[in-house]
């Protein structure tokens, strides 16, 4: 690909932006936790939300199942024309912006990717009308304010168009679009029929696929149907291939009620094809036939005399139909009926108050249906199979959201923690809650159905105020304000433990010191292994031998034994006494620890599986147990370290804010190296289902990471909408979880910090990122009073920089362009209102680019009277960069 525009330029214009610039703050901090299927954010009010699947309940919303009953899709404004394919949705609301969601493989929902998504999101602006939706096997129509036709999606020529893009440039007004194969064909306000495509009708060999070509030879029209064909000559009468060629005719009716026909077809004579021509046009019954069809409307509703407006096809089966009143009916013809009868057609009046309405069959289940309607009030509804998302839920007969929802927490919560089987939070006052598959474990009144999945949150009897929690499949721990450790189910007490679940504190018969940090991993059983750092630096383990003072000799014979031996916390020799983190692993073949020091330096020991100590299995000997601590190979030092506590996954933060990974969904010990537009701050490692052997996909694992400017980005896996993405496929790269919460905001002010959104300041820049790293949209809207950087009159200028160098700079400018930096500086929105804190002028920063193309770029925002200005309050701050190359 080309070199960027900043790339090739060689001017070094303004060196004085290099001096003292602000670096972007995080604000809106929020805590992440990633499970197998779904994801939890904790918000700054501490609300939870959550994502994802819930079939155990995980998401704690009270139920497991849907029920099979309409359901509103929120939309910011009110609806007008919806239309719907067996895959996808499209909504035209009252502004004039059209939403899609619903399957993608072809470009179908036209917001540029191929990616599933179950949210609704708007991919045009100014439409007029919503004219198609072809789904994954025709092309999806628009007609914006000027009549002008756009389209989307999979194109006749077999091409895919995955953002909308105008079809041809018409000079007339047109107020409907048709296509059948190659040809397009529509009428404008004046009864006018325009074609263009390959085979456009009567419009001869010289015109041009592109250019539109109006029939004037006929009165004005009031209604018409295009039939695109394909001929292809016999080859006994041409011996020689011959491509295929495209034709088309159309079928009209004109104001005065004569029909007519032109273009051409292909006629059959003693067993040959032939083309015929009929141009110009003349009237015709064919034109009569084809355009008087009429689905076959319910022998009831004929009795009672209801009038249907307009006849809603669904399948060979299914038909709904709407009156001019808004009642929506449906009949289904039943497929089997007694012997010698006809079958059964049944009726059933669906909704009252509808404008309009759109039916659907999967095709994965021929015959299963569903419908989306509007209601008068706006509203959008959506009833039956949801299995390509037409309901916008995560999955087929699953109650399962890709988008956020609340957990009903009797009070605010300080974390949240979840594993395949459910998830844990604990609240500000220290209550630990629980939910899904397990939760009613810790309810003695439970009985036999503990493995009931219980949805709603429970409170955990721990009779201690927790201050953090560690969690793993079927096990936890958790620490209180006393520095005491406490146990699920009696582990870590020195004694075999008695199978029951109840919370017990950990043994500190060996000397074990107050603790200031736990981690958990593996499960519940002899894989799991817990490391707790004490106040003095020290590491403890309980579980395993590895790293450990050596096992006892001689060797205990009596299994009982070994079993209190690993239930009794053990110190961890060859550390330094300088630990200032810990962290766990494992799985279904063993499990491992970390200890992150204040150096930076991070350790490893236990099991080595899928690499997840950074070396192959020669480099450490052939032996996967790793029994002597030692220091990872990771690029820099580190700053934190996570795992996910039970699937093989381990990163790392580096001091520069890129993460390094090692483990089995990261390329094992070649690992992954993840470098964001902003400074990763936090970050949580979700597990795969093989563990719980579920599933034989290795790689179903996810990662989210929280930026320094407030957003949350997640990678990996995503086909039950647990990346929060709004998307129900796999990503290669990092996407943005879709929240209004994990927007950056970043104050331009350098004379007060970065505050939170509650406490705002007078100039800031709130970020908006979209799409990936590959193909990434940003804007921002700049707020602020214009007292201190305004130009005395209630305005300011706004300022947008670029460099990939620090050397050489570019900057947009009014209209628009990027280009070379130039002086006096042109501002990219000048003198524009901005006279108080509430304010905002939108920025178009870069609307989307090549990332992998545009690697080290920093984007720079800027308010002042002028550029000078500007510079010497140094009011601006970096609000975007790129990963430099390696």
């Amino acid at each position: 690909m080309a070199t960027p525009l900043w790339r090739r330029a060689l001017a070094c214009l303004l060196p004085a932006l290099l001096v003292g610039l602000g670096s972007s703050g995080a604000v809106q901090a929020q805590s992440i936790a990633t499970g197998a299927r779904h994801g939890l954010a904790l918000q700054p009010d501490g609300s939870v939300l959550a994502w994802g699947d819930n079939r155990q309940g995980q998401l704690g919303q009270g139920r497991t199942l849907y029920a099979e009953a309409a359901r509103e899709i929120p939309l910011s404004a009110k609806a007008v024309a919806v239309r719907a394919s067996s895959t996808n949705a499209l909504v035209l609301d009252d502004q004039g912006n059209v939403w899609s969601w619903g399957t993608n493989r072809r470009g179908q929902l036209g917001d540029g990717t191929r990616t599933d998504r179950a949210t609704p999101r708007i991919v045009f602006r100014n439409a007029a009308q919503l004219v198609d939706n072809g789904g994954d096997q025709r092309p999806s129509w628009v007609l914006d304010r000027d009549g002008q036709p756009w389209w989307w999606g999979p194109l006749p020529s077999g091409g895919e168009l995955t953002q909308p893009a105008q079809a041809a440039r018409v000079p007339a007004r047109l107020v409907r679009v048709l296509s059948s194969g190659r040809a397009m064909a529509a009428l404008d306000d004046q009864g006018v029929v325009w074609s263009w495509g390959v085979g456009a009708a009567c419009a001869g060999a010289t015109q041009a696929a592109g250019e539109a070509f109006a029939m004037r030879d006929v009165p004005p029209i009031k209604d018409f149907v295009v039939v695109g064909d394909t001929f292809n000559p016999d080859r006994r009468e041409f011996p020689d291939p011959v491509a295929p060629q495209y034709i088309s005719r159309i079928y009209a009716v004109d104001r005065d009620g004569k029909y007519w026909k032109w273009g051409a077809e292909v006629v059959y004579s003693s067993g040959m094809a032939r083309l015929q021509s009929t141009c110009p046009p003349v009237q015709s019954l064919d034109a009569s036939a084809m355009l008087g069809y009429q689905p076959r409307i319910h022998a009831d509703l004929v009795k009672a005399g209801t009038v249907i407006k307009r006849v809603i096809p669904s399948n060979q089966w299914t038909t709904a139909g709407l009156t001019e009143n808004g009642d929506l009916w449906l009949w289904r013809q039943v497929q089997s009926g007694p012997p010698g009868t006809a079958p059964p057609v049944t009726l059933s009046h669906e909704a009252s108050g509808v404008l309009d309405a759109s039916s659907y069959s999967t095709e994965l289940r021929e015959g299963t249906q569903g419908l989306i309607y509007i209601t008068r009030d706006g509203r959008v509804l959506a009833k039956g199979s949801n299995a390509n998302l037409h309901l916008a839920l995560s999955s087929n007969q699953i109650d399962s959201v890709a988008g956020p929802q609340r957990v009903p927490l009797p009070a605010g919560a300080a974390s949240v923690h979840v594993m395949p089987d459910g998830g844990y939070a604990v609240l500000k006052d220290g209550r630990v809650f629980n939910w899904g598959l397990g939760a009613a474990q810790y309810d003695p009144s439970a009985n036999l159905n503990w493995y009931v999945p219980r949805p709603g949150p429970s409170q955990i009897g721990i009779p201690a105020s927790i201050a953090k929690l560690a969690v793993t499949e079927g096990r936890w721990l958790a620490l209180d304000s006393s520095g005491n450790v406490w146990s699920s189910d009696e582990w870590g007490s020195g004694v075999k433990g008695s199978g029951l679940l109840r919370p017990t504190m950990v043994s500190r018969a060996n000397g074990l010191p107050p603790a200031r940090d736990i981690a958990l991993g593996g499960s519940a059983g002899a894989t799991a292994m817990a490391a707790i750092l004490g106040v003095d630096g020290s590491v403890w383990t309980i579980g395993a031998f590895a790293g450990v003072s050596p096992p006892p000799s001689p060797p205990l014979q009596n299994f009982d034994d070994v079993l209190s031996h690993l239930w009794t916390p053990k110190k961890v020799l060859a550390l330094p006494s300088s630990i200032v983190q810990v962290a766990a692993i494992g799985g279904y073949i063993g499990a491992a620890a970390y200890a992150l020091d204040a150096s930076g330096s991070v350790w490893f020991w236990g099991q080595h599986a899928y690499g997840i100590g950074g070396r192959s299995v020669a480099a450490v000997g052939g032996d996967l147990i790793v029994n002597v601590p030692y220091v990872l190979p990771l690029r820099q030092k580190a700053v934190s370290i996570h795992t996910n506590a039970y699937d093989y996954g381990f990163c790392a933060i580096l001091e520069d804010g890129s993460a390094q990974c090692y483990g089995k969904m990261f390329n094992e010990h070649a690992g992954m190296h993840f470098r964001l537009h902003a400074p990763i701050k936090e970050l949580a490692v979700g597990g795969a289902e093989q563990a719980m052997g579920r599933t034989t996909d290795r790689r179903e694992n996810t990662v989210h990471f929280r930026l320094a400017d407030g957003t949350v980005w997640a990678w990996g896996q995503g086909r039950y909408g647990q990346l929060g993405a709004g998307i129900h496929a796999n990503t290669a790269e990092p996407v943005p979880v879709n929240n209004e919460a994990g927007t950056g905001d970043l104050d331009l002010d350098p004379t007060t910090p970065n505050v939170p959104t509650a406490n705002r300041p007078p100039f800031r820049v709130k970020t908006r990122l979209e799409g990936n790293l590959r193909t990434l949209s940003f804007n921002a809207d700049v707020f602020g009073a214009a007292t201190g950087g305004g130009t005395g009159n209630g305005t300011t200028n706004l300022y947008a920089f670029a460099t990939a160098d620090l050397r050489t700079w570019i900057q947009l400018d009014g209209e628009g362009q990027w280009s070379l930096l130039r002086s006096p500086v042109p501002a990219a929105a000048s003198n524009v209102p901005l006279a108080t804190e509430a304010q905002s002028v939108p920025l178009n920063i870069l609307p989307q680019f090549i990332g992998t193309g545009l690697a080290g770029v920093r984007v720079f925002v800027g308010q002042g009277r002028d550029a000078q200005e500007m510079l010497q309050a140094r009011r601006f701050r970096e609000v975007l960069e790129l990963a430099p190359e390696d």
